[in-house]
C-alpha cells in the first residue's frame, strides 16, 4: 500500500516550493549538526548526521565522524537511532577489518529501551535498513517505501562502545551523540523531510 503512493508523492514534493531555503541550518530537518569533542579520538567524535535521497530511492543517514590518527577500537560501534512509530537502532563496527554486517534492533517506545550504558538491546529490529561505509563515517539506507506517511520521524547517532551477548547488544560507554545536549529528538513529517531533501536536487 505504501508503495503504490511513492511516486505519487516523490511527484507532489519535486513541484513543492523549496521551503528549506529560508530554514537556519540547526532547524533544518535534513540535517543534525555537532560541534566537534576533541577530548574524543576522531572516529568516536560525531560532527553531523545528514539525510538524503539515493539514486535508486532509497533514504539515507549518513554519520560523519572526524578523523582520527589513531587506529579504531574493536568495541566500538556507530550507532543510528531512527524513531518511527517505534525505535529502530542499527550498529555497525568503526573498524572496517570487523565487516559490514548490521545489527538492528527495536523498542516500542524509546522512554522504555534508553541508550545508556549498562542497557542492553534485546528486541530483534526490521532488515530493511543496509549500511555501508563513507569517508569518516557510516551510511545507513532504506526504501522510501518502508516510509509510513502516517508517523512522523526522527532521527540521531551515537558512537559508543559495546559487545554482542548471546541475549543482546550490551551498550558499555556511550562516547557521543549528534545531538548533543538535546533531551528530545525533532520529529517531523515524513513529507516534511522529503520535501526538503527533494528541493535541494533541483
Amino acid at each position: 500500500m505504501r508503495g503504490s503512493r511513492v511516486a505519487i508523492v516523490i511527484m507532489a514534493l519535486l513541484a513543492a516550493p523549496p521551503a528549506s531555503l529560508a530554514m537556519n541550518s540547526y532547524d533544518d530537518p535534513r540535517v543534525i549538526l555537532s560541534y566537534m569533542d576533541r577530548s574524543l579520538d576522531g572516529p568516536q567524535d560525531i560532527l553531523r548526521v545528514k539525510t538524503t535521497i539515493t539514486t535508486d530511492d532509497r533514504l539515507a543517514f549518513q554519520v560523519k565522524t572526524r578523523a582520527g590518527e589513531a587506529q579504531p577500537q574493536g568495541a566500538d560501534y556507530i550507532l543510528l537511532e531512527v524513531q518511527h512509530d517505534r525505535s529502530y537502532r542499527y550498529l555497525l563496527p568503526v573498524d572496517p577489518a570487523l565487516g559490514d554486517r548490521v545489527l538492528a534492533y527495536t523498542a516500542e517506545h524509546a522512554a522504555d529501551s534508553p541508550l545508556v550504558a549498562g542497557s542492553t538491546l534485546s528486541q530483534p529490529g526490521s532488515s530493511a535498513f543496509l549500511a555501508g561505509r563513507i569517508p569518516n563515517g557510516v551510511e545507513y539506507s532504506v526504501p522510501l517505501t518502508w516510509l509510513d506517511y502516517g508517523a512522523k520521524i526522527a532521527f540521531d547517532a551515537y558512537t559508543l562502545r559495546g559487545q554482542v551477548l548471546p541475549e543482546g547488544f550490551l551498550i558499555e560507554e556511550i562516547y557521543d551523540r549528534g545531538a548533543k545536549g538535546s533531551q528530545e529528538q525533532r520529529l517531523v513529517s515524513p513529507i516534511m523531510l522529503l520535501n526538503n531533501l527533494c528541493a535541494t536536487r533541483r
